[in-house]
């Protein structure tokens, strides 16, 4: 008989468990169904966001590639030419990373010079200068 209570007591305990176990799975699974909303809706707004921004990435690289082989260009013809100048515009081919660009010369000389690439709607995507710049002038007194 004394066998009885433990079994009764057993069960009662189990039954009590399997509650709790219940109760907690289903508030796992509660917060599990929660946070794979949570993740479905952040993947929204990044495939939304995403393409705006790897748009103007791509377009600054663009604007950068543009200047370095520009600068490379202007560089080479520099060192190639007899009296170390670089080229006027007339002698001046912008490289093929240029094109559906726009580059816009700020001081052009034979010393020195700067340039911006711009995009089709007129955004500064890069600044390049190169040379000697002429030493300031000097004041007398």
């Amino acid at each position: 008989m004394k066998v009885f209570p433990l079994l009764l007591c057993s069960v009662l305990l189990c039954g009590c468990q399997d509650r709790e176990a219940r109760a907690q799975n289903a508030a796992l699974q509660a917060r599990v169904t929660e946070l794979e909303a949570q993740v479905k809706a952040l993947q929204g707004e990044q495939e939304t966001a995403l393409p705006a921004d790897a748009q103007s990435v791509t377009v600054r690289a663009a604007g950068q590639t543009c200047a370095n082989a520009l600068t490379r260009t202007l560089e080479v013809f520099r060192q190639d030419s007899l009296d170390d100048r670089y080229p006027s515009a007339a002698q001046t081919q912008l490289p093929a990373e240029c094109v559906d660009l726009r580059v816009n010369w700020v001081a052009r000389s034979e010393r020195a010079y700067t340039f911006t690439v711009t995009d089709a709607s007129g955004r500064e995507l890069a600044r390049q200068s190169g040379g000697a710049t002429p030493p300031a002038p000097v004041s007398g007194g």
